[in-house]
């Protein structure tokens, strides 16, 4: 009787001490970072590191997060960055984790008034552990993290539109690649009705036959209603006419007056490009426009030290000069 008291009270205790001695899973945070922004959102980067002791793989979903910004609870992302980790080995796994703009403005008060907001993530990592004798059923790791991102609330335009006909020289080279027997002055004549809205009175050709390039200028306009100051050298950006891709490149001649950003861009595109919907933008003048834009803008060091990418695609209406 006495020998199996005493077998009984070493079962009892042999699991826990079998659990202390047993090594543990470590989770750490090796990268957080504001990864990129856009006007409508920001886009935050995790890296996380895990070394797995035991001689069975890790799975786990990822993370679960909750976002605060200025103290009140903006929104919950679950299983995030869920990954593997091999039997007595350790893996990294990047994951990214967009907070939308929109979602902050709904909660927090006078976020015009704001230039940059405090945003507490706090995340919680739970990792299920293989069943082994002495181990419990699961590991959790929590972190509690902080970062400063600007406050956005965009207004862009495109303004000052305006195309200009190519030279008549340049009609003539174009009209020779194409092979075709047209009077280069009445050729040009067609284009430039075309490019003002007007019925050729000889159609002569159709502009779209030929290859000649069509000058085009607008006036990029970036206004932020907010206080976070959106500076840039140099934009990028594809310009989409009537849901017509027209003009693709990069302006440097950006100037900033009182919180507007001025892009000033001069392209041209070929005249193989005046869709129906293009010439219904040259016949009413005014359409609708899409700008894809790319940009650097650097943010103050404590949020990222280096240039933070700027990313949007922004719809709208214009009309032509």
């Amino acid at each position: 009787m006495k020998r199996t008291i005493t077998l009984v009270l070493f079962a009892a205790l042999a699991g826990p001490l079998m659990a202390a001695s047993l090594p543990k899973p470590t989770a750490t945070l090796t990268k957080f970072e504001v990864a990129a922004i856009s006007l409508r959102d920001v886009t935050f980067l995790f890296e996380l590191s895990v070394k797995n002791p035991y001689p069975l793989a890790l799975s786990f979903d990822g993370m679960s997060l909750t976002f605060a910004v200025e103290g009140t609870p903006v929104f919950t992302a679950s299983s995030q960055g869920g990954f593997s980790v091999p039997a007595n080995g350790s893996k990294s796994n990047q994951f990214t984790v967009k907070l939308a703009y929109e979602d902050i403005i709904k909660v927090v008060k006078d976020y015009a008034s704001k230039d940059y907001l405090t945003t507490v993530i706090n995340g919680t990592l739970d990792i299920p552990l293989p069943k082994l004798p002495g181990l419990p059923k699961r590991f959790s790791f929590s972190y509690t993290l902080t970062k400063k991102i600007p406050a956005i609330k965009p207004q862009l335009g495109v303004k000052e539109f305006a195309v200009l006909p190519p030279t008549q020289d340049q009609v003539k080279e174009a009209l020779v690649k194409a092979g075709k027997k047209v009077d280069p002055a009445k050729a040009l004549g067609v284009l430039k009705n075309v490019l003002e809205g007007k019925k050729p009175a000889a159609a002569v050709i159709d502009p779209a036959d030929i290859d000649v390039p069509v000058s085009v200028s607008f006036t990029i306009e970036l206004a932020n209603e907010a206080k976070a100051e959106l500076s840039f050298a140099k934009l990028g950006y594809q310009l989409f006419v009537n849901g017509e891709k027209l003009v693709v490149g990069d302006s440097s001649s950006v100037e900033r007056k009182a919180g507007v950003s001025r892009i000033t861009v001069t392209n041209t595109f070929s005249s193989k490009s005046l869709s129906q919907n293009v010439r219904d933008l040259l016949t009413t003048r005014r359409g609708t426009f899409t700008l894809v834009g790319t940009a650097a803008i650097k943010l103050p060091d404590e949020i990222r030290k280096d240039p933070v990418p700027l990313e949007f695609e922004e719809s709208g209406s214009f009309a032509m000069k």
